[in-house]
């Protein structure tokens, strides 16, 4: 009997190595990845005021989110929302921009004001600016996205906000659009609860070989 519970034993400590070295590299292996642009051209620095996520798709390509925060949520104006999005691949990336919604359009090589030319930049009209702009770009990984992105927001009236202009936003002096950009990383996804699982079952196992033996 003894032999079966040392192979037992031996056939757990293996398993439990096996699955320490799966979960050490399953954060290398995320899904998903997502970031804040913090630096604006108009307001301050050092804001979060747009989130961007990417996820692998099952199609070969990445899901891209992007999304205003409260910081520019609680100065929305009339006909607020995202009109530009810019962001580069490597070098030799060839990618195809998908599922845009009506009134977007994708457009290569363009600068953003403030923070430099990327190689793709969509542009939606005043009519279709969101606070939430979602899209596909095809024949690309999450590797392939160089982490800085910028964004153009309009329909702000931070001028609004105080004491010191209320009521006011006029001309250059109070302007009601800015841009934004940012590489500050948010989170990796996590590790899939099923790994977890497996790799916790196995320590209860071995403990408890341990105890008989």
């Amino acid at each position: 009997m003894s032999h079966y519970i040392r192979t037992a034993r031996r056939f757990l400590q293996y398993g439990f190595f096996v699955s320490a070295l799966i979960l050490a590299a399953a954060p290398a292996r995320a899904a998903s990845v997502s970031f804040f642009l913090d630096q604006s051209n108009q307001l301050s620095n050092d804001v979060n005021y747009l989130s961007v996520s990417l996820m692998d798709n099952d199609t070969g390509g990445v899901n891209i989110l992007v999304k205003t925060l409260d910081p520019l949520n609680s100065i929305a104006g009339d006909h607020f929302g995202i009109q530009k999005f810019g962001f580069s691949l490597s070098d030799g990336v060839i990618a195809e921009i998908t599922d845009l919604s009506d009134g977007w359009k994708a457009t290569h090589n363009k600068r953003m004001d403030g923070f430099g030319q990327f190689d793709i930049r969509l542009q939606g009209k005043g009519s279709a600016r969101t606070d939430e702009l979602s899209f596909k770009v095809s024949g690309v990984s999450l590797d392939n996205f160089d982490p800085l992105f910028t964004a153009h927001v309009a329909g702000l009236e931070w001028c609004n906000i105080g004491d010191e202009r209320p009521n006011l936003c006029i001309g250059k002096d109070c302007p009601t659009s800015a841009y934004f950009s940012g590489s500050v990383p948010v989170t990796h996804m996590p590790i899939p609860p099923a790994a977890w699982l497996f790799g916790t079952g196995l320590i209860g196992l071995v403990a408890v070989a341990r105890r008989k033996a």
